[in-house]
């Protein structure tokens, strides 16, 4: 009789309810609470905005940036927040815009220029050919400068001289009786490579700008 009831109450404290002293019960809550933070900072994490200066208007070449034409919007960059300006008024104190940018673009952190006369320079090229419709003023091309043989009146190799350059302007040229004859872009050209590109403006070399996709799409 007293084996049958010492087995009655074994059975009785194992269905019996925990209590909060039951160690079990206990890390069962604590392994709850911790899924629950976990979750609540991975969403904050993927929801994180920041404020961001957005241009109100067209910006041009070589603009003063101020507030008053920029707007601010709150947008997820993540990994990509360094490379566009934030806003903070500081952040554009003595700079000009090195680059067009666009109505209600975020501002690139590249298309800053500091005032000292590091920014890249406005050129204007004049090409013999029509150009793709798909290099316009905001694309970038690859510019291959191919220098005139004097010997053989004809060229050497075309070599690379400008990867990557930003058209700011395109216009086609005419010839007076309705035609084109060819076409003028406008490219910023950095300081170490300004000299090079004139000389082969005034040695007439043969000047071929090629559209670069994965540049302008940036």
């Amino acid at each position: 009789m007293e084996r049958v009831q010492a087995r009655v109450g074994n059975e009785v404290r194992r269905v019996a309810r925990p209590t909060w002293k039951d160690p079990r019960l206990l890390i069962g809550v604590l392994i709850v609470l911790a899924s629950c933070v976990g979750i609540v900072a991975l969403t904050s994490t993927l929801d994180k905005t920041v404020p961001m200066y957005v241009a109100k208007s067209d910006i041009s070449l070589g603009e003063q940036l101020n507030a008053e034409m920029l707007g601010v919007t709150n947008v997820k960059l993540g990994d990509l927040a360094d490379r566009y300006v934030p806003a903070t008024p500081e952040s554009i104190v003595g700079y000009r815009a090195n680059s067009l940018i666009r109505a209600g673009e975020l501002i690139p952190a590249s298309a800053l220029g500091l005032q000292d006369g590091t920014n890249r320079r406005p050129v204007s090229v004049n090409l013999p050919d029509a150009l793709p419709a798909a290099i316009s003023a905001g694309s970038h091309v690859d510019v291959w400068v191919a220098s005139k043989d004097r010997a053989t009146n004809g060229f050497a190799a075309p070599t690379l001289l400008l990867p990557a350059a930003e058209v700011t302007f395109r216009a086609e040229r005419s010839t007076g009786f309705g035609g084109t004859s060819g076409t003028v872009v406008e490219l910023l050209v950095v300081d170490e490579k300004l000299a090079d590109l004139l000389e082969a403006m005034a040695n007439d070399a043969r000047i071929t700008v090629v559209f670069n996709p994965a540049a302008s799409s940036k």
